[in-house]
């Protein structure tokens, strides 16, 4: 009697949560070949000079649609309207559209929702480093969503900092990116056989798969935050050196110039994910 009891109350209480949530919007449309909807939406976007915005998601996924529902809300519909042309790209599970991704220098997406804002004249991915940010939008509140699209919409990269201006910097960065890269590729390879897996029949599956579809989902969130780490300790190494150098004086264009040509060792722990598969 007094678990039918806590079990009833569970219930009254999850119910209009879950009924509200099947209540938001499902605008992923299995668009497996986007590249003409992709064409398409950056010619509309130079033409009436607004930002390409995508969302590359999936109506399984809690949060795509959540982030669908706050596009709902009148403030943010009208700052869509006004300086973004909006695409949504279904991205299967994470195994499908790899083209779109790859078309804006992104191997493979972390999770989803990820949102793409795109300069539809140079095609450049503006919020980069942001772009992963929206995983959780189902829990976000609608005034941090509105603050997000609005600032973005009028903002352009921001402006490098002196030692950010560093080459030695610039290049650890770089290194960076091409670990990322080679990382997202081995993960975009581990949906694409994970997916293929799932829609085939069960005797072709491995024997490990529930282990290995664990193995990835942990790979795809720690790439993020260590990608992060990585960016962060490259900074703060450079900053560490270049404030030794000034010895307490001021940091300058001048004085990076010279660290920079001082050729430092400076060095990064690149975290390579090891994995038997892929």
């Amino acid at each position: 009697m007094r678990f039918a009891l806590i079990l009833s109350l569970v219930l009254i209480v999850l119910t209009p949560t879950a009924r509200a949530d099947d209540d938001h919007p499902r605008p992923y449309d299995r668009n497996y070949d986007a590249m003409s909807v992709v064409d398409a939406a950056l010619a509309e976007a130079v033409d009436t000079d607004r930002r390409l915005l995508l969302i590359l998601g999936a109506n399984w996924c809690h949060d795509s649609r959540g982030l669908a529902h706050h596009f709902e809300d009148a403030e943010l519909a009208s700052t869509l309207e006004q300086h973004y042309v909006l695409r949504h790209i279904d991205v299967g599970w994470r195994d499908q559209n790899h083209a779109v991704m790859q078309r804006f220098n992104v191997p493979a997406v972390y999770g989803t929702p990820t949102v793409f804002i795109i300069d539809p004249v140079s095609e450049e991915l503006l919020n980069r480093q942001t772009r992963s940010d929206w995983t959780s939008a189902a829990s976000r509140s609608i005034e941090e969503v509105r603050a997000y699209f609005a600032g973005w919409a009028v903002n352009s990269s921001p402006a490098l900092t002196v030692p950010e201006s560093s080459l030695v910097y610039q290049s650890m960065l770089i290194e960076i990116d091409l670990f990322e890269e080679e990382e997202a590729a081995r993960l975009a390879q581990a949906y694409t056989d994970i997916g293929r897996w799932r829609d085939g029949p069960a005797e072709d599956r491995p024997e490990d798969m529930r282990s290995l579809e664990r193995a990835v989902d942990l790979w795809r969130s720690q790439l993020p935050r260590q990608i992060r780490d990585l960016r962060a300790d490259a900074l703060e190494q450079v900053e560490t050196a270049l404030a030794e150098r000034a010895n307490g004086g001021e940091i300058t264009l001048s004085l990076v110039a010279a660290f920079d040509a001082s050729d430092p060792d400076l060095t990064l722990d690149l975290p390579r994910t090891e994995n038997d598969r892929w």
